[in-house]
């Protein structure tokens, strides 16, 4: 099996990746159009870290209440009336004129940030609703396809399209995006819930978000991977743009290419799927390790063009890993509790992910860019033997039949 015979059998995941890619872009469209105009308004770089305040601070009380309504109500409408509801939101950002009308760019991108908080952890637990388990490692492998390509293509084109045709075509675009993803999904045909299974979910829909990670010593395990991966992450792209720009001296045009780097990375690492068979939850771990490595290497790397190639492989060890790793948790946690944990998980990645881009910048004051990097790989290998170690006592099948029966 390949993920192209994966891809022609899985109809309904076809129209939830294009739904993913299309308003990906446009989200992209949104984001660099908004730094050029909340600069141009204000020249203010203070605004500016403001608005990714905003942007973050939904994730961390709205995220694991859209995964509980995940499990309790359809996600499919969940996912369209989102789509819909932020047409109007990002709209909102074509009446803005001046610095009186700031409060329209904070609001917008709040509600904005606000529905993404809902949507990911609806659409994650969609993805093993919609898919046979045994490609889930397959689809998993095609998202990786979905994120490089939404990097690429909406990071380069996004800011040719706000140069030549303005802002506000960015924002009409996006909001094209968001109906034509909203009607995609709404195209999507899950698989009927038997009335047993629908009896479980309203049965568990009333575990807190507590209760179902200390119901496990693996989820205790993936909880503390997604709260400590970010803080490593975040630093690190803050890093490939600072490589780009100061340490080889290529500008605007070498963090354009780091970034290209990036996803290319990412996408080859779908490529590999089809060889990845057994023990994903070791080779997810061997996969950061690797990750770490490359890290250290980046530190290392004698010109632009090594460095572009050592980001590459970096990104490919990432998405390989992320494959892995996606692919046990939808397989490890219970259907009727995905959301749930996913809207958890977003939660904790993005508040680490936050302290770690704000503490980016005062690390840089300390260190330069190639020790960051050094020290950025270190934490990578650190972290890999925490993981093993928490792991290392955990029997999966055991473990899951026992968290069923608890719930």
């Amino acid at each position: 099996m390949t993920n192209w015979t994966v891809w022609k059998q899985e109809e309904n995941y076809q129209k939830l990746f294009w739904a993913g890619v299309i308003n990906g872009i446009g989200n992209r469209f949104t984001q660099v159009a908004l730094l050029a105009l909340l600069y141009h308004v204000t020249g203010s770089g203070v605004a500016i870290g403001l608005l990714f305040a905003i942007r973050m601070a939904p994730f961390f009380f709205i995220a694991p209440l859209g995964g509980m309504l995940a499990d309790r109500f359809s996600k499919k409408a969940i996912l369209v009336t989102v789509d819909l509801l932020r047409v109007p939101a990002v709209l909102g950002l074509l009446f803005v004129r001046e610095a009186g009308d700031l409060w329209i760019v904070y609001a917008s991108a709040f509600l904005i940030s606000m529905g993404e908080a809902i949507y990911s952890p609806a659409r994650m637990s969609a993805i093993p609703a919609l898919v046979k388990s045994d490609r889930l490692i397959y689809v998993n492998a095609i998202e990786q396809i979905m994120i490089g390509a939404v990097l690429i293509i909406g990071s380069s084109t996004g800011g040719i399209l706000a140069y030549f045709l303005g802002n506000s075509a960015a924002f009409m675009i996006n909001g094209l995006t968001f109906l034509l993803s909203a009607y995609l999904i709404s195209r999507m045909v899950f698989p009927a819930v038997s009335e047993e299974n629908r009896k479980k979910t309203k049965t568990s829909a009333s575990i807190s978000p507590a209760r179902l990670i200390l119901g496990s010593s693996a989820l205790i395990a993936f909880f503390i991977m997604m709260l400590t991966m970010p803080l490593a992450n975040g630093i690190d792209n803050i890093l490939v743009s600072i490589y780009g720009l100061e340490v080889f001296n290529m500008g605007e045009l070498g963090v354009g290419f780091m970034y290209g780097a990036l996803g290319i990375g990412l996408i080859l690492s779908s490529f590999f799927s089809h060889i990845i068979k057994k023990g994903l939850l070791i080779l997810a771990i061997i996969f950061i390790a690797l990750e770490g490595t490359g890290h250290i290497l980046l530190s290392l790397a004698p010109s632009f063009y090594t460095a572009l190639f050592t980001v590459v492989l970096i990104t490919l060890a990432g998405g390989l890993g992320n494959i892995c790793l996606d692919t046990v948790m939808m397989k490890f946690i219970p259907r009727s509790k995905q959301g749930t944990f996913f809207g958890l998980m977003q939660m904790v990645s993005n508040l680490s992910l936050a302290i770690s881009m704000g503490t980016a910048g005062f690390l840089l004051e300390i260190f330069a860019p190639r020790t960051l990097s050094l020290i950025i790989g270190l934490a990578y290998l650190v972290f890999t033997i925490i993981y093993a170690l928490l792991f290392s006592r955990v029997d999966l099948v055991k473990e899951k039949r026992e968290f069923i029966r608890s719930i």
